[in-house]
C-alpha cells in the first residue's frame, strides 16, 4: 500500500512538472535559447511577421507593470519575453535581456528611472528607447501598449518626435489601456466638469487641448484599441480615470481606425485592467488582426 502511494504521488509529481513545463516553455526556455544562440555567435532568419511589442507603464509604474502580461503572452504562446529597458534621467539606456529577429512577437517593456515626471519629459526618454531599438537592434516596425499615463507618453512621443520620421520604428498598433486622455477628474456620482457631450469635452485639460492642437501629427492610418474601465460603483470611473475622459480618445484619433472596448466591475479597476485576462484576449486579437 505505501510502495502504491509513493508511486502515485511520483506520478502526481511528474504530471505537474509537465503541466508547468508546457505553460511556463516560451516564458522559461525560448529567451533562455536564444541567449545561447547570441552566445554562440548563431544567427537567426527574420521573420517580419513577428515585429516586436513595446510596452510603456504608467505613473508610478515599474517593471512589474506588464510583468504578468508577458508571462501570459509567453505561455500561451502568443509571443515571447525579450529586452527590457531602464531610461536614466540624463537620457542613458540600461538594458537587460535578449533580442532575436526570430523570435515570436518579442516583448520589450520600456521603464522609466523617474516614474513620476512629467508627460513631456517621458516622451523624451521613450524616443531615446525607440532610437535605441532602431539604431542598435535594427527594428523597423512595433506595436505599442501603453497603460495610464503611458498612453499619455506615447501621443506626446508620436507627436513631437515621430511625425514623418525615419529615426524611429513605424508603429503598426496602439494600445490604450485605462489612459486619462482628459484629466483624472472622477467624482463619486459620476459627473465632472470634464464629462464627453457628442462633440467633444464639456471642458478639456490642458494635455487634451495640446493633444487637439497637434492632431495632424497623428498618422491618419494608426490602429488604435481604446480600453476602457467602470467600476460600476457609480463614479463611472476605473477608480483614478473617469469613462469620459478616457473616451475622449475617440476625438484625438481617426474614427475609422478607432475602436474602444469597456470593461466593468471589479477587474475593470485601473490597477487591474493590465492583470485582466479579458483585456489580454482584445489586445491580442487586436494585433493579429493587424498584421
Amino acid at each position: 500500500m505505501k510502495k502504491r502511494n509513493v508511486i502515485m504521488l511520483t506520478l502526481a509529481i511528474l504530471l505537474i512538472g509537465l503541466v508547468l513545463f508546457a505553460t511556463f516553455r516560451t516564458t522559461l526556455l525560448d529567451p533562455l535559447g536564444f541567449r545561447v544562440k547570441h552566445a554562440m555567435g548563431i544567427t537567426s532568419t527574420a521573420d517580419t511577421t513577428n515585429e516586436p511589442i513595446v510596452f510603456i507603464h504608467g505613473y508610478d509604474g515599474s517593471n512589474w507593470t506588464f510583468f504578468t502580461t508577458t508571462v501570459r503572452y509567453s505561455a500561451s504562446d502568443f509571443a515571447t519575453r525579450s529586452l527590457k529597458l531602464l531610461v536614466r534621467e540624463n537620457g542613458d539606456i540600461d538594458v537587460s535581456g535578449v533580442y532575436d529577429k526570430a523570435m515570436r512577437r518579442p516583448m520589450i517593456r520600456v521603464n522609466f528611472e523617474n516614474p513620476r515626471s512629467i508627460i513631456p519629459n517621458n516622451a523624451a526618454w521613450f524616443a531615446n528607447a525607440m532610437d535605441k531599438l532602431k539604431k542598435e537592434y535594427d527594428i523597423e516596425k512595433v506595436d505599442i501598449v501603453a497603460h495610464s499615463y503611458g498612453g499619455l507618453t506615447f501621443v506626446n512621443f508620436l507627436q513631437k518626435y515621430n511625425y514623418q520620421s525615419d529615426s524611429y520604428p513605424k508603429v503598426d498598433t496602439f494600445t490604450a489601456i485605462g489612459t486619462p486622455f482628459n484629466g483624472s477628474a472622477v467624482s463619486s456620482d459620476g459627473e465632472t466638469p470634464y464629462d464627453l457631450t457628442a462633440t467633444g469635452p464639456k471642458k478639456e485639460s490642458a494635455y487634451f487641448r495640446e493633444m487637439m492642437k497637434r492632431k495632424t501629427k497623428i498618422p491618419n492610418d494608426l490602429p488604435v484599441l481604446n480600453i476602457v474601465g467602470d467600476l460600476k460603483d457609480g463614479s463611472r470611473s476605473d477608480g483614478p480615470v473617469a469613462v469620459d475622459s478616457a473616451k475622449s480618445a475617440a476625438f484625438i484619433f481617426n474614427r475609422n481606425d478607432y475602436q474602444e472596448v469597456l470593461f466593468t466591475g471589479r477587474f475593470a479597476q485601473h490597477s487591474w485592467l493590465h492583470a485582466n485576462i479579458g483585456v489580454d484576449r482584445e489586445i491580442k486579437q487586436f494585433i493579429e488582426n493587424h498584421p
